[in-house]
Order: structure tokens, then C-alpha cells, then sequence
């Protein structure tokens, strides 16, 4: 059998010659496809990779290759490049990279046999990879043969029209609102507005959060059950104030997280599947920029809606209906947005952030054309499935 290096079924990853921007994409990429789990090792990280990604376009990216292949013979190498080199005796990935091509490219380098390298430009006929979340029907794939498979363009095709999800169905009158101002999540965004250190007391004074907005820090000195248990609560006995010289001093239970981290969760959690009564089911949204997505709590479709609502304004029920996700879902990710001040939306106590289009654009009809698109943009189209 192949010698794949796997942690849980999880095939690591290493890259060679990436910067952090792209490391991020392809992360991102790994987290969105099911067929197998892929993990991109950090840099430091000893585990032993299944696949090393050299880009060879930066300085000595070649070389680097071939010394890597010449002291470790049976590491799988994938070289990524604009231009592929006629002599290259490893697979190339030419750029720019795409998901329909990206992940076609791994699976055929992992059913290679080991110390093989030979000339292969890899121009993997388009198949559409599963970009959906896991879900609970996500069982175990068995391990790949050593043989290679024959795959005919049929059996291909077949792998790519799998059965499409029925759209979830959004109905208006059965929506439930919150008020985001409210509660624990209130408080959070009266300290990030305010920048002044403060503390968060329970009933009983006790200290449960402590908050630095100017240097984007909070400790939590309680657990994320309690946490979670306070943001969905109704009315919880909360209070806020400024700290205090005699305050105890926190224990190594202490937790750090960025005060945007915990807003950004706390919001999912207040919201619970509601909207933010400042919001109207059909009435547009839109992201002012991309949350990081790489450093924030990972929510359900969380970067096919982040594509879709930062391209242009589309209402919570028009979202729905596109990308066949659950208004559950749907409804604590914009929250989670809001929280963090990254949403648009038009009302009159919103005049900073209202949107603005030019009367002709509709998110299905702004359009930028694949060959000017970045690596990111054609990663986000492929992602929202648009």
C-alpha cells in the first residue's frame, strides 16, 4: 500500500515558496472540500507532510525543489507556476490555480507510487469538487490503491453532477428577532465603541470577562458553555464597569482571545438562528470587506456567504435561495458581521453604512472576467458556487 502520512484521515500539507496570502487561500480551500480532509502545516510544524506545494516561480524555486526530491526521494511533489519549464520532472499545477483543478491534482499525486517523478503537466479535465460543509452523513473514505485508476470522461461526469440539496425554504412570517443591543452582546460593542479597559460582572460581581479594546484583547475567566448560556439569554444580569484596583487577579484558567474574536462569536450565539431586528428579511445586505476567516471562529458556510455578500448587496432571503443555505445559518453569520461593524445595510440610524449601487447591478449580473480575476477571486467564485 501507498505510505500516505495521515493524522485521523487527515492528509498533511507542506508549502514551499508561498506567502502568507496564499497559504490563507489554500487553507480555505482544504476546510470547504470533504472528499478527504487536507491540513497545510504550519511553518515549524514536524509532522511529516504527504505532499509538499512548491511554488517555483520565487527565487530558486526549482532548486529547491530538486534538493528536496534528491535528500527526500519519496516525498510527493507538486510544483505550482505560471510557466511551466519543458524540462520539469515533477507534476506541474499551473497557475492560476483553481479548485476544479487544484484538488484533482492532489488525489492523482497521492495514487502515484512513491520515487516515480516523471514529465506531467497537469491539466486535469474540469470536475467540480464538493464544496459543501460535512454533514452528519460524512463517513470515512477508504484508503486509495497503489494502482493508479482509469477514469473514462463518463465516469468523471458522474462524479461531478451529484444530486443538488433542496433549497431551504425561507418563510417571512416565521423569522424571530433580536435586538443586538441588548444583553451580553450589547455590552461588547459599548466597550469596543468606548476603547476604555473594562470588566464584565455576573450576578454575583464575579469577574467573568475582562476588556482591552485598544489592544483588541479579552480574557475569559469562565467557560464557553457559561458563555454561550449568557449570550442567549433573554435578560442576563450582566454588568459593566471599569477596572478596579482591589479586582482579583485572574488564575491560569484564563483564556486570550482578540475582543474581535469574541464579538464575532458571541454575536452567533446571541443571534441563535434570529435576524437583528434592524434587519429586514428582503431587504439587502452586504459585507464592507472580507471577515478573516482564517483567525475567526469557522461558522457554518461561512466563506461560501462571505463571497457572495462582499461581491454585492442580495437580501437574507434572495442568500437563501442562491447558495441553499439554511436561514439559520445564514442569520449568525450576519450577525457575526454586524458584530464586528462589517455589514451595510439601509436604515436611517445607519448613515454610514448604507448601500450604494448605480441602480444596474444585481449579484447576478456584476461580472469580472476569469482571465483578470486574482488567484482569491476565482477561489471566492468557485466557493460561492456562483
Amino acid at each position: 500500500m501507498t505510505n500516505i502520512s495521515t493524522d485521523n484521515n487527515t492528509i498533511f500539507v507542506r508549502s514551499i515558496g508561498m506567502d502568507n496570502r496564499k497559504e490563507a487561500v489554500f487553507r480555505m480551500a482544504f476546510k470547504m472540500f470533504t472528499k478527504r480532509q487536507y491540513c497545510l502545516l504550519e511553518p515549524g510544524d514536524t509532522r511529516v507532510a504527504a505532499l509538499t506545494i512548491i511554488d517555483i516561480d520565487g527565487p530558486d524555486g526549482t532548486v529547491i525543489a530538486e534538493k528536496l526530491h534528491q535528500s527526500t526521494p519519496e516525498q510527493r511533489i507538486l510544483v505550482t507556476t505560471v510557466s511551466p519549464p519543458p524540462d520539469s520532472v515533477f507534476p506541474i499545477l499551473q497557475k492560476p490555480v483553481r479548485m476544479e483543478t487544484l484538488f484533482p491534482a492532489l488525489e492523482a499525486l497521492l495514487l502515484k507510487p512513491q520515487n516515480t517523478p516523471e514529465k506531467i503537466i497537469t491539466k486535469v479535465t474540469p470536475i467540480r469538487p464538493e464544496i459543501t460543509l460535512p454533514s452528519s452523513d460524512n463517513r470515512a473514505r477508504p484508503a486509495p490503491s497503489d494502482a493508479t485508476p482509469t477514469e473514462s470522461p463518463s465516469s468523471a461526469q458522474v462524479t461531478a453532477s451529484a444530486p443538488v440539496k433542496p433549497a431551504p425554504i425561507l418563510r417571512p412570517e416565521t423569522v424571530q428577532y433580536f435586538n443586538p443591543q441588548e444583553g451580553l452582546l450589547g455590552l461588547l460593542q459599548v466597550a469596543q465603541r468606548d476603547r476604555s479597559p473594562a470588566v464584565i460582572v455576573d450576578v454575583d460581581q464575579q469577574i467573568i470577562l475582562r476588556l482591552d479594546p485598544a489592544t483588541d484583547q479579552a480574557l475569559l475567566l469562565i467557560d464557553n458553555e457559561r458563555l454561550k448560556v449568557l449570550a442567549r439569554s433573554a435578560q442576563p444580569v450582566l454588568q459593566m464597569r471599569a477596572p478596579r484596583e482591589n479586582d482579583p487577579q485572574p488564575d491560569s484558567n484564563v483564556r486570550h482571545l482578540s475582543l474581535q474574536e469574541l464579538l464575532w462569536q458571541v454575536g452567533a450565539w446571541t443571534a441563535n438562528g434570529r435576524l437583528g431586528q434592524h434587519l429586514q428579511v428582503q431587504a439587502p445586505v452586504q459585507l464592507k470587506q472580507w471577515p478573516n476567516l482564517t483567525r475567526l471562529c469557522m461558522l457554518p458556510d461561512a466563506l461560501r456567504l462571505a463571497a457572495f455578500l462582499a461581491r454585492s448587496p442580495a437580501s437574507p432571503a434572495l442568500t437563501v435561495k442562491m447558495l441553499r443555505v439554511e436561514p439559520y445559518d445564514l442569520f449568525n453569520f450576519i450577525a457575526a458581521a454586524d458584530s464586528l461593524g462589517l455589514l451595510r445595510y439601509n436604515t436611517l440610524e445607519n448613515p454610514e453604512s448604507i448601500i450604494r449601487t448605480d441602480g444596474n447591478s444585481t449579484s447576478t449580473q456584476i461580472e469580472v472576467p476569469t482571465a483578470k480575476r486574482s488567484f482569491l477571486g476565482r477561489l471566492l467564485k468557485r466557493i460561492a458556487g456562483l
